[in-house]
């Protein structure tokens, strides 16, 4: 970076000038981008923005906002132990900076900041064109995983609102599969509770996060709820997509997360799902779905893509990255953050972050 540019963490003075630069990242408006920035930083539940920085022109020139990372808190469980890993996230620059050094200089800010305070990892569910300069820097590629895309006529799915769809009995496990606006807490955080832990790293999900990713002001996000008869929940999922774009508009609705009680309860959702949201096209991460699920989407036409190992072809597929500071890690606790067969992510998808 040329010395006559600062980078500095951001403050509520700096959000009208973030909102504008972000317009063509989250085209929320004015109102919709200040809402967004405010739910993903500061009311997220396991860390503030205090990592999130900004790079300005010099003053000279007005203090001009040329770029912003952001940087906001996950939280992972292992053994009944909980653990907060920040993620990279929100990157855009002025266009006049997208092929320059500016990026990776602001992200060198984050790491001395997380070094700083003994934070010893950064996670980034990231773009795989950016892979290759990212490793070039110290980052290591954790690894890329596959996904299922449903693609449908216009107009498919439910019409209308979405909690007026009729209510569903599951073919395989005869549950009653409901729909629903918003998240029911208690019945999704108890599902969770009761699906059993494997050792591997996976995301906490409790009532406090289920509530904060619904808040989310630039998303529409879709629930099915999966009971018994005698109304114990079974199996929900959540699917997401973007609330700056119509039903049928050209952004993928995406299945972020399906867990249930049985691989049965599971399949019957993810057929309920997919034959019923809205939009052309359906995805969903297919890692650790039981083969029930996969048989489902089979039967859907689903094409199934998995990783070549070439950046550029497996670009649209999610993958994770990690990078560490250089702070000294955590005490046993954590397995090998570095292979992927250590990490559970069926709680967790990019979009259902954004």
């Amino acid at each position: 970076m040329g010395a006559e540019l600062t980078i500095t963490g951001c403050t509520p003075a700096d959000y009208a000038e973030i909102c504008t630069l972000q317009e063509g990242l989250w085209a929320g408006g004015p109102d919709g981008n200040h809402a967004y920035l405010k739910w993903k930083y500061h009311a997220n539940p396991y860390l503030d923005e205090r990592y999130t920085v900004i790079a300005r022109s010099p003053s000279a020139e007005g203090a001009e906002l040329l770029g912003m990372v952001g940087v906001f808190g996950s939280c992972w469980e292992r053994d009944g132990r909980r653990f907060t890993l920040p993620c990279l996230t929100d990157t855009i620059l002025a266009s006049e900076y997208r092929n320059s050094p500016l990026f990776h200089d602001m992200v060198d800010e984050v790491l001395s900041r997380l070094r700083r305070d003994g934070v010893p990892w950064l996670l980034d569910f990231g773009d795989q064109g950016t892979v290759p300069a990212m490793l070039i820097r110290g980052w290591r590629q954790v690894g890329v995983w596959g996904q299922s895309v449903v693609t449908r006529a216009a107009g498919a799915g439910h019409h209308g609102p979405w909690d007026a769809l009729p209510v569903t009995r599951g073919v395989r496990s005869g549950s009653l599969i409901s729909p629903a606006r918003t998240p029911d807490l208690d019945a999704m955080a108890g599902v969770v509770r009761e699906v059993p832990t494997d050792g591997r790293l996976r995301v906490a999900r409790d009532s406090a996060y289920f509530d904060w990713r619904a808040s989310n002001p630039l998303a529409k996000y879709y629930y099915l709820v999966a009971r018994s008869e005698a109304g114990s929940a079974e199996g929900y999922l959540v699917a997401h997509r973007s609330g700056v774009d119509t039903d049928q508009g050209p952004t993928p609705t995406t299945v972020v997360e399906c867990e249930a009680r049985t691989p049965e309860v599971c399949a019957d959702l993810i057929q309920v799902a997919h034959e019923s949201l809205p939009g052309t096209r359906v995805l969903m991460w297919t890692r650790d779905l039981a083969d029930a699920g996969v048989s489902v989407l089979a039967g859907l036409g689903a094409e199934f893509i998995e990783p070549t190992g070439r950046p550029t072809q497996d670009r649209p597929l999610p993958s994770l990255l990690i990078r560490e500071t250089g702070a000294p890690p955590l005490a046993a606790g954590l397995p090998d953050l570095s292979r992927l067969d250590g990490w559970d992510f069926r709680g967790v998808s990019g979009r259902g972050w954004r």
